[in-house]
């Protein structure tokens, strides 16, 4: 072999090697890549349990979540957030004869008689420290115009809003019923909602509380049943909760808590003992808090890991409209030794049939950790033209179930069937060139050989 070649083979060989070892340092095998995991909880008393990180959503801890249980006097978790949402702290709330004499005296009470007249804010103040069963029944009653069937009804409605999975309602204050049920993880989204109220968490975050009456004029001190709410226990962070027992549902206790910019919401159910409630609650806080911490990713982060996948379906959207996507400010919740760059996302887009000028949000990206939905924000496409009109889908809104509806024209606004458009001759024309030129080429060898061989 001539040195000329060997050296053009040595060189290939060289140039090679150094580039596959160039791909082995900037990206190492996978299986040499941390693994994903999620930390391992506590083991609990409860029955079944929930720790949900509030800005996101994020589940963090389960124990049979969604399972059927009686929430007890969790309920009024519900009743609060609607006479919140429906009333106002102004409202006077008059007690009726069924909402003092419809339930035993054992049941939990601070001995309001009908015919009193009550502050709204009060009262939320004696459902939510007091647990008071006859007042709750009032609330309800006045949120319902009088009609507490009227009531529930809106209670199961807003549990639906909410995105409750086993919950139906049939009273306002958690006294037994065989179809009065809920579960820990829907107790923690009606939490979720809860707290996003500040009236709620001022009233809520109290040690005791005297209420005025109206009329007749009459003072009730009142104390909180929470135990950490109370300072009977001491926990760093609380600053809501709700507790519940009756004899078929056991022990049951919702609590929210702050730390270090991060909120959780613990949920426990079913449990024997008053005081494992706590004991529980507190052994979840800790993991939680302890194991998980809550990531604002800038811009950049945020959209290297996100669009990827938006990207690719931008054009077919927007009708070769082409512009700036972006996503709204998010949060996500992660183990602490995981880094953003671990998360996958899932890209879900919604698109109109109309963009007006401006932002338009035109669907949500869902991230990812060890296969938990740890976050999500919303896509938002932001329009420089005053309108983009999807011609086919509106087309097919309009026709669709008449006859005048025409597959051909469907097709032809979706792109389906392009315009015609003269072929391209170029890349025929270069090849039969090139064609052309080696024939003529192999022709003249062939015919040199022939020549030279008939000498």
């Amino acid at each position: 072999m001539r040195p000329f070649i060997k050296k053009i083979i040595k060189y290939i060989c060289t140039g090679i090697a150094g580039i596959c070892l160039l791909v082995g340092l900037i990206s190492p095998p996978k299986e040499i890549r941390a693994e994903q995991s999620w930390p391992i909880g506590p083991g609990i008393l409860a029955k079944t349990a929930v720790l949900m990180e509030a800005s996101t959503g994020s589940v963090l801890y389960e124990k049979e979540a969604e399972t059927k249980m009686y929430p007890a006097s969790t309920t009024k978790l519900m009743t609060a957030l609607l006479a919140i949402e429906q009333g106002r702290m102004t409202d006077v709330v008059e007690m009726s004869y069924d909402s003092t004499h419809s339930m035993g005296w054992d049941a939990s009470r601070i001995g309001v008689n009908d015919g009193e007249k009550i502050p709204m804010e009060g009262a939320l103040y004696a459902i939510l420290l007091a647990s008071a069963n006859e007042v709750t029944y009032a609330v309800a009653e006045h949120i319902g115009n009088g009609d507490i069937d009227r009531f529930t009804e809106m209670m199961n409605k807003r549990a639906g809003e909410l995105g409750c999975v086993n919950s139906h309602f049939s009273n306002p204050h958690g006294l037994h019923e065989d179809d009065h049920y809920s579960c820990a993880y829907d107790l923690a989204l009606i939490m979720k909602k809860c707290i996003e109220y500040p009236a709620f968490i001022r009233i809520s975050n109290n040690r005791s509380y005297v209420l005025h009456s109206i009329e007749p004029d009459v003072s009730r001190p009142m104390a909180q049943t929470h135990k950490i709410l109370h300072k009977d226990i001491s926990y760093e962070g609380v600053f809501a909760g709700k507790t519940g027992y009756t004899q078929e549902a056991g022990n049951c206790l919702v609590t929210a808590a702050e730390r270090n910019g991060m909120t959780l919401i613990c949920v426990v159910m079913g449990e024997v003992g008053k005081d494992d409630c706590y004991t529980d609650t507190m052994s979840l806080f800790d993991y939680g808090f302890n194991s998980f911490s809550l990531i604002n990713p800038g811009a950049k982060e945020a959209s290297v890991n996100a669009f990827p996948a938006l990207f690719d379906d931008e054009i077919a959207f927007l009708k070769k409209e082409k512009t700036e996507l972006s996503i709204t400010e998010t949060s996500v919740v992660l183990p602490k030794n995981a880094s953003f760059f671990d998360v996958t996302n899932k890209c879900t887009l919604n698109p109109l049939l109309e963009i007006l000028k401006g932002e338009n949000i035109i669907g949500e990206v869902s991230y990812f950790y060890a296969g938990r939905n740890i976050g999500q924000a919303k896509i938002i496409y932001t329009a420089d033209s005053d309108r983009i009109v999807d011609m086919a889908g509106l087309y097919y809104e309009e026709y669709k179930d008449t006859e005048e509806f025409n597959e051909e024209q469907y097709k032809y606004l979706a792109g389906e069937i392009p315009e015609e458009i003269p072929p391209d001759m170029r890349p025929a024309i270069i090849g039969y060139a090139c064609g052309l030129i080696v024939f003529i080429l192999g022709f003249s060898v062939l015919l040199i050989v022939y020549i030279k061989t008939r000498r």
